[in-house]
């Protein structure tokens, strides 16, 4: 069996099994909907869709804000930018590479990944096919088309006016932005067993961090791609093939001189960003991204216990375990509350101090896959078969 497919399958099998899409039900118990007394009210300012979505592909599709607008896409191709206050369209396009095996005119999708990326006047994202796209952000217009060497999972990054992409492959490469040209290359070595994704990345001080599949958190320099240092999250152990599979797939966060990671069958720790010294370590699995706030890291576990921990020592501040299992979106934080979406499309509002549930809604009974996005005290998710919500709570 090739690396790939251990690497798909184990993918597919892990990410069931968080699902709760499992034959013995005495394994995977999902919590039921949690009853509560709400005290917040969760008001649906506009709701638009972005194409298709993410259809049946577990495929982490976030949009982004900037520019005043809200960019996102679907699977298939389409990408289209929304007014943040109304969400009318501005603009909305198909990207395709004409006369390749990739056209969408043959039937076959683009099959956009990772996520909407934004920056120097421009968006771009990546595709499973291993297609690069940067776009006018004002128009939609095609800027150039890059087919990289391997799948793109992750939202690319654009910093030091370079596009930097990191593949399934284990390879890394960052593009000139104005003309698509390569200017360098990482290779990271890749188990032969890993979860069905990539870390994106953190970029601070001129260096771009980021999660590997073997348990460790890396710096490159953004300007040449030389690495600055590796540290362990999480260190080989023994056992099953399962369990040796410690994925660094949430992106990590960069917050002062202090770098936070969380790793799969692992740690999460705060790492020195100067030298790479891990500071502290405490023992939590995830493969969702994080959100920091205040003193307060917040993180959604692999079994679905939402839980926040002080960034300053690594000791937990609460944890809610009512949704359980409810493959729950990685967490943010809105005027005080954490927010998170299950696999039914429930949003569910806790207090970021208690972790107490105050509020519910139901957006979309598809279910969300990518990490809600927060901007000027405006919540917006979109869930898996493409609709777009901008919510506020009051």
């Amino acid at each position: 069996m090739t690396q790939w497919s251990k690497s798909l399958i184990a993918g597919v099998v892990l990410l069931g099994a968080i699902s709760g899409c499992s034959s013995n039900e005495d394994e995977i118990k999902i919590a039921p909907l949690p009853l509560i007394k709400a005290s917040v009210e969760v008001v649906i300012n506009w709701e638009e869709s972005v194409g298709d979505g993410t259809q049946d592909h577990h495929t982490n599709l976030s949009p982004v804000v900037a520019y005043g607008k809200i960019f996102a896409s679907d699977r298939e191709g389409t990408v289209a930018a929304f007014d943040l206050t109304t969400g009318d369209v501005i603009w909305e396009v198909e990207v395709e590479d004409q006369g390749s095996i990739f056209t969408l005119r043959s039937g076959i999708n683009a099959q956009l990944s990772g996520g909407v990326s934004a920056g120097y006047e421009k968006i771009a994202i990546g595709s499973e096919s291993g297609m690069l796209y940067l776009l006018d952000e004002a128009t939609g217009d095609l800027v150039w088309k890059i087919q990289a060497d391997g799948e793109l999972l992750s939202k690319p990054l654009l910093a030091n006016n370079k596009v930097i992409v990191a593949m399934g492959n284990g390879k890394i490469t960052a593009f000139d932005i104005e003309d698509g040209k390569e200017l360098w290359n990482y290779q990271q070595d890749v188990p032969a067993l890993t979860l069905r994704g990539i870390s994106g990345f953190s970029e601070s001080q001129g260096a771009a961090f980021f999660g590997l599949p073997n348990g460790k958190i890396a710096g490159l320099l953004v300007e040449d791609g030389r690495a600055i240092w590796e540290a362990v999250v999480t260190p080989q152990v023994g056992g099953n093939e399962l369990d040796s599979i410690i994925d660094i797939d949430s992106t990590p966060i960069a917050f002062g001189d202090t770098m936070y990671g969380v790793g799969y069958n692992g740690n999460l720790a705060a790492i020195e960003m100067r030298t790479g010294k891990v500071l502290w370590k405490r023992d939590y699995s995830a493969f969702k991204a994080m959100s920091l706030n205040g003193f307060n890291l917040y993180l959604t576990t692999t079994s679905g216990h939402v839980v926040a921990v002080d960034r300053r020592s690594g000791l937990e501040v609460w944890s809610q375990l009512g949704l359980e299992n409810r493959d729950l979106t990685a967490p943010v934080v809105i005027n005080g509350y954490v927010a998170v979406v299950d696999f039914e499309g429930v949003l569910h509002i806790m207090s970021a101090e208690t972790g107490e549930f105050v509020g519910q809604e139901e957006i979309d009974d598809d279910g969300h896959i990518a990490k809600p996005v927060v901007h000027e005290e405006q919540l917006y998710l979109q869930s898996k078969d493409g609709l777009l919500s901008a919510i506020s709570i009051k």
